[in-house]
């Protein structure tokens, strides 16, 4: 993650946490650096909660047909939605599979179970006679979720950069860096949107950690 618009930057969020730190953290608390999260005990890590992914299965499909021959499909197609939605169940994965060859899967809590929810959905077209070579495996986004410490967002929505309304919505809307966003609670729930590697989750919690301890009720 570096040289692009979209890499954190790293400096400026942690130059942030020091100047809002000196003043509200306890000497103690404010001089202790945090294990990194990828270094944490498996219960303690950000836990993934889905995974979406594209890919082509090579050649363009008969829905009509697939709908009648395979099992657990639905295929109700209107003016707004043309797709056939698959289940798999084990990875938990619902694809959505269109005229095109596209399809385009959500579930899965890994991008090793996302691989094998689109494998799987390739698969049982495959065995339905269409000419399937599966192509451009890619992962579109991941969400994740940590949950630390009682945070204090009307504080935190006066000296950070985000969007805090709670009539509209309880959590505040802290924006990482462009596409990835952080909506925060005030139990200390955190819910990440937008990353695309697993990597990129630790990266980004570990850095706006420092920042999120200035605000700890």
């Amino acid at each position: 993650m570096t040289g692009d618009s979209s890499s954190l930057d790293y400096n400026s969020q942690n130059a942030t946490a020091a100047a809002l730190g000196a003043s509200s953290m306890p000497e103690q608390e404010a001089s202790s650096v945090p294990r990194p999260t990828s270094e944490m005990p498996a219960t303690e890590r950000p836990q993934i909660l889905n995974v979406t992914s594209t890919m082509s299965l090579g050649c363009c499909l008969d829905l009509d047909f697939i709908a009648r021959r395979a099992w657990n499909v639905e295929y109700k197609p209107n003016k707004f939605f043309k797709g056939l939605v698959m289940r798999i169940r084990e990875p938990q994965t619902t694809a959505v599979i269109f005229k095109s060859g596209k399809i385009m899967c959500t579930g899965p809590k890994s991008v090793q179970q996302a691989r094998l929810g689109a494998r799987k959905c390739a698969r049982k077209v495959q065995k339905l006679g269409f000419p399937v070579r599966p192509l451009n495996f890619k992962i579109q986004t991941m969400t994740a979720r940590w949950k630390i410490f009682p945070l204090n967002l009307e504080r935190f929505s006066q000296h950070q950069k985000c969007s805090y309304n709670p009539e509209l919505f309880p959590g505040l809307i802290y924006e990482v860096s462009p596409g990835i966003t952080a909506n925060i609670f005030s139990s200390g729930t955190i819910c990440l949107c937008g990353v695309k590697q697993e990597a990129q989750i630790y990266e980004v919690f570990d850095t706006i950690y420092p920042i999120l301890t200035c605000f700890r009720i």
